[in-house]
Order: C-alpha cells, then structure tokens, then sequence
C-alpha cells in the first residue's frame, strides 16, 4: 500500500502468528531495501503490523482498507462490516470474494482477478 499510494501511515492487523511474523520481516525489507529508493513521502510512511482479531480493534480512523476475505464465512463478514460502518463517510474497502454485508457501503467496481489460488472476484466499496 505504501508504494501504491501516499499514505501517512498504513496498518496491517494479522490474528495468525506465522502471517504476523512474516508481516514484520517483510517490514524490515523495505526498511532496509526499499526505503532507500523511493521518494522520501513513501520513505516516510509509517508503517505497523499489529497482532490480533480486526474484529475487536479498533481501526475507525481507516480511509482506506483491504480484507482478503475469501475465506471468510458469513459471520465474520457481518462482524468485519460492523467495524467497516465506524468508518467515515468515502472511506474506500477492498474484499475479495465477498461483498461487505452493510448498507452503508456501495460496491464502485467489481471483476474477477486471478490470484495465487485461482481467481477472486475483487470488490472495491465506498463508505455512503
């Protein structure tokens, strides 16, 4: 996200240990590797990983947010967009695979993307 846009800062939130782990290695990649070529406004993002259930964080102050859902079920779709509806009004949410169950959020695009375990419909919303 830091290369794709300039962000102030970017989050990540991980409930596994291995993806978590893998988070703050990657981190310490482009500290060292990446950081050093790019502009000093991507240089200068803040980044942070965080350990634990986005389902019970607090992540209000997002204004733009991406959930690799596809394995998601039902509930924990419907507990994802219980936190998505804290967010401020043109906040944009990524999903793959599921819409987000809330009509307080409008799909702008959707398409099918193939991804490394085949392909995901890839659905962009926007806070209404």
């Amino acid at each position: 996200a830091a290369l794709l846009h300039d962000f102030d800062e970017v989050r990540g939130i991980e409930i596994l240990d291995g993806l978590h782990s893998l988070s703050l290695e990657l981190k310490e990649v482009w500290r060292k590797q990446i950081v050093p070529l790019v502009p000093e406004r991507k240089a200068n993002t803040k980044i942070t990983f965080l350990k634990g259930d986005a389902t019970v964080m607090d992540w209000s102050d997002g204004t733009f947010c991406f959930a690799n859902s596809t394995c998601f079920d039902d509930t924990l779709m419907q507990r994802l967009a219980e936190g998505a509806d804290n967010l401020t009004t043109g906040t944009f949410f990524v999903t793959f695979t599921k819409r987000l169950p809330s009509d307080k959020w409008t799909v702008l695009e959707h398409e099918s993307h193939p991804m490394s375990w085949g392909h995901a419909t890839v659905y962009i919303h926007q806070k209404i």
